[in-house]
């Protein structure tokens, strides 16, 4: 076994230094990585190996265990697709916490292949040592954790929309509330869809996003603040989205066991989390209600709508338990003159209390869904207002009194992007789920 140990440190500004191992059988790319590396503040280069992929075997795995290194540089030139074979054994045996590629950048399917394995970033060669140094503390700021700010922050709030009936409106509600909470609260908001099937959030915002729900889930393993970031796609509104893919996604790649940790870390690093949750009881739609602050349930004034609710509620509920009644809300869509079932019918029917009734404008919402444009961001519509009441109560943000020349804030309502409902004051603390 050709191995060497480095224990090679640069004293920087203290705290325990980023520890790096190095593969490679080219004896000047070892070398050039050594010098790079030996220059680096608060890195130490605990392990070296020479060997080809296909030696590798326990003695060199072993050490690679007992370093622990946050970073290993792969050098992929001597056997590419053994190599990418090699890198995604270590990215998912864990035997470190990042791994960064090298060698010829002229194949876009190696590069893509790289990524797909778990691989971090990937250096040309011969290697650059800005390049190199540069990745190095992206790995450190990574490795670092959260920020002290991001400490004292209190976790965020996820609140999930749902209705056992498909076409009752829930994902354009789930849409325009996220819209709204961001608005209103200008707190850090993700809306998440959930539904890898048929998730149609991206449609009703009016983008085309290169990442989808399937790419978080697929690299939950390695998730941080930076790979989270590059799947994020981001509303005019300011508003943060992750869509469903366009092609219908492979349902069995979100595991239940691995949506609740998915969901913490969103937690940690948003102060809202908008669920839309596919239209079924299904394992996802429960544990994703279960870890939820708020379980929005929305029905349409129609019998089959309101059957649907009235048979999912107690299931949902068994997973709120000792949470309260106000853990579940009913949401009731399309209100207006001509529903089927009056809305004190269906609270009656439900035995449960509206926290919103929205309004129905069925040709205004179509044309915002042409449009790509959500209808919250829109000049004011009845639906619109009643979408952004249900935010203010969530969000504990007071909504001012609208204003009485309502073609003046729609003027420079529409200049500036801002409601024409006019500006937010903080009342007190948000709903937290104890009353509406």
């Amino acid at each position: 076994m050709n191995e060497e140990h480095q224990h090679e440190k640069v004293s920087g500004s203290g705290g325990t230094p980023l520890a790096c191992a190095v593969i490679s059988t080219d004896s000047a790319f070892r070398e050039r990585m050594k010098e790079v590396l030996v220059e680096e503040p608060e890195v130490e280069l605990r392990l070296v190996l020479e060997d080809s992929f296909t030696r590798i075997m326990d003695p060199q795995l072993k050490a690679l265990r007992e370093v622990a290194p946050d970073l290993v540089f792969v050098d992929l030139s001597s056997d590419p697709q053994v190599g990418l074979r090699f890198v995604q054994f270590l990215v998912d045996s864990s035997l470190a916490k990042a791994v960064v590629g090298a060698g010829s950048a002229s194949s876009p399917e190696l590069l893509l292949q790289a990524m797909e394995v778990g691989m971090l970033e990937f250096l040309p060669t011969p290697l650059d040592p800005h390049r190199v140094r540069a990745v190095v503390g992206r790995v450190r700021r990574r490795s670092s954790g959260r920020t002290e700010v991001e400490r004292r922050r209190s976790p965020g709030r996820i609140l999930s929309v749902f209705s056992p009936k498909g076409g009752a409106g829930a994902t354009t509600l789930a849409v325009n509330l996220a819209v709204e909470i961001h608005r209103i609260s200008r707190k850090r908001t993700l809306l998440l869809d959930l539904d890898l099937e048929l998730g149609e959030t991206a449609l009703l915002l009016g983008m085309e996003p290169r990442f989808s729900t399937v790419d978080l889930v697929l690299n939950d393993h390695r998730m941080d603040e930076g790979l989270l970031a590059s799947y994020i796609e981001r509303d005019d509104s300011g508003l943060e989205v992750l869509a469903a893919p366009y092609e219908p996604g492979d349902v069995g790649v979100l595991e239940v066991e691995r949506l609740a940790p998915i969901l913490s870390f969103l937690r940690d690093r948003y102060d809202y989390v908008v669920l839309d949750l596919p239209t079924s009881l299904n394992p996802v739609t429960l544990r994703a209600a279960e870890v939820s602050d708020r379980v929005l349930m929305v029905a349409t004034p129609d019998l089959q709508s309101v059957r649907n609710v009235n048979r999912s509620l107690n299931r949902i509920r068994e997973l709120g338990a000792g949470r309260g009644e106000d853990w579940v809300q009913l949401v009731v869509n399309r209100d207006g003159p001509q529903a089927s079932l009056p809305g004190p019918e269906v609270e009656r029917t439900l035995g449960m209390k509206a926290a919103a009734t929205l309004a129905d404008e069925p040709r205004r919402l179509q044309g915002a869904l042409h449009d790509g444009r959500p209808l919250a961001l829109q000049t004011r519509s009845r639906y619109g207002d009643d979408v952004r009441g249900l935010a203010s109560r969530i969000t504990g943000v007071e909504l001012a009194p609208k204003s009485r020349l309502p073609f003046v804030n729609a003027l420079f309502g529409k200049r500036s992007g801002k409601s024409s409902q006019g500006t937010e004051r903080t009342n007190g603390s948000p709903d937290t789920g104890r009353g509406s």
